[in-house]
């Protein structure tokens, strides 16, 4: 299913930092949040020695989109992305907006070209957006987007559509236009309500079998720590199994008996020998039988995603 000559799409989360706290993220739900996050950067040089645009000829996106990270918050974030700005791919950088000045953001977009994207995650017309993203600015952001579109940068706004914003989706779309925003999307979250964050809940058929979402997009995603795994749906789980390794479910039983830091750490391993390893091997062997239990409740439901948008037009 995965091959680097046939990889098309890889999702980096560069660091362990983010200055915010999304309800529903590891950072607020795990108790043992505070032993990894805010400590650790995917080395640049570890980048440019595993990524070389020769390894991966059918690449077409680069995505800096992580699971409990600010991408933005790496400090050689310009390098990474020179060092893909001329591959001949899509960058997307998925930040929620609140971080750094508005002469950072206009450097950015000097530095990508037309064809890049920056999607802010702004889940609201006004501070309501803070609601979820708590310690975010909706303010700042606005000034930061207003200075990387300016500058020439490409923005897309992405909205997690709750029980609490819904109301203002048509206000933001509109607000999206008169900003001079490319795209406004509408998305689905799959993280679990917490306090007044209550998730839009939409009626869709189910299939019983798992048609992974990530391997039909040909798409891996590789973690701050260097670990190469097969989505992002699985990186909370393999962080807290990084900090307080007990076993309790299938996927925690398959990083044991793998060894998985030797089986898919950067460090060790390349990226081809990561995909071909014990670990994927064992998650996709598992989708036959006794299913990793978040392959079984995020791809049971593979034709989900495509009523998102039609029902929240």
């Amino acid at each position: 299913m995965w091959d680097n000559k046939t990889l098309e799409w890889i999702d980096f989360e560069l660091t362990s930092f983010c200055n915010i706290k999304c309800q529903g993220c590891f950072r607020v739900l795990s108790p043992h949040a505070d032993k990894i996050l805010n400590k650790t950067y995917l080395d640049l040089d570890v980048i440019k020695e595993k990524f070389q645009k020769q390894m991966f000829p059918n690449m077409k996106i680069i995505n800096f989109c992580g699971s409990v990270d600010e991408p933005t918050a790496h400090p050689q974030f310009f390098e990474i992305v020179k060092h893909f700005v001329d591959w001949d791919v899509h960058i997307n950088i998925a930040t929620n907006g609140s971080t750094r000045t508005t002469q950072w953001w206009e450097k950015l977009a000097n530095i990508l070209k037309c064809s890049h994207r920056v999607t802010w995650g702004i889940d609201g017309s006004d501070e309501v957006s803070e609601i979820y993203r708590q310690g975010s600015s909706f303010k700042k952001i606005q000034q930061n987007f207003r200075a990387f579109n300016k500058a020439g940068g490409k923005s897309n706004w992405q909205f997690i559509v709750f029980e609490h914003n819904e109301h203002q989706l048509d206000e933001a779309r509109e607000l999206a236009k008169k900003e001079g925003f490319e795209d406004f999307k509408t998305i689905i979250s799959h993280r679990k309500d917490i306090g007044k964050v209550k998730h839009k809940k939409l009626e869709v058929k189910e299939s019983t079998c798992i048609s992974c979402k990530y391997g039909n997009q040909k798409r891996i995603f590789v973690n701050h720590m260097g670990n190469v795994i097969p989505c992002c749906h699985l990186n909370s789980k393999m962080l807290e199994f990084s900090v307080a390794p007990k076993v309790k479910d299938k996927f925690e039983e398959i990083l044991e008996k793998a060894d998985y830091v030797n089986d898919i750490n950067l460090a060790h391993v390349t990226l081809e020998q990561a995909m071909h390893g014990k670990v994927w091997k064992a998650i996709q062997d598992s989708w036959k039988k006794d299913p990793v239990p978040r392959c079984q409740s995020v791809c049971k439901q593979n034709i989900r995603d495509k009523f998102v948008q039609e029902k929240l037009q």
